[in-house]
């Protein structure tokens, strides 16, 4: 079973919002936190009520690109490593190992997708 690890926050509301992580490997990816609720919409049955995330593999120039504003957080999603989405249980928190579960539905089919114009230059505060 694939794991990750938080590396940096991204986007911090109440909590990380959106943040990178790094498998064993070295592995870059952006997870974003979608609810527990969202998670049944991507046709996966994870266990437990807390907070899911959605979690995609990215090349670390992508990851560049959206950490300086050129790129939304959608296009960031929607360009990322082909069949390297997850779901991850995030109940004890960013700070543990999160384990991976692959996306059963397609990322664009998946109802997961944040609406365009959510950058990394427009950080919303919290």
């Amino acid at each position: 079973m694939k794991t990750i690890l938080h590396h940096r926050t991204l986007f911090y509301y109440d909590g990380p919002h959106v943040f990178e992580a790094r498998d064993v490997m070295g592995g870059h990816y952006v997870a974003m936190m979608v609810g527990s609720e969202l998670a049944g919409a991507a046709g996966n049955a994870m266990r437990g009520r807390g907070e899911r995330c959605l979690v995609a593999g990215v090349a670390p120039d992508l990851l560049r690109s959206f950490r300086s504003g050129a790129i939304d957080l959608r296009s960031l999603l929607l360009e990322s490593v082909p069949d390297e989405h997850y779901l991850a249980a995030v109940d004890a928190g960013v700070d543990r190992p999160l384990r991976l579960e692959r996306l059963r539905t397609p990322l664009a089919d998946s109802g997961l997708l944040p609406d365009p114009g959510i950058s990394a230059a427009r950080q919303p505060r919290g």
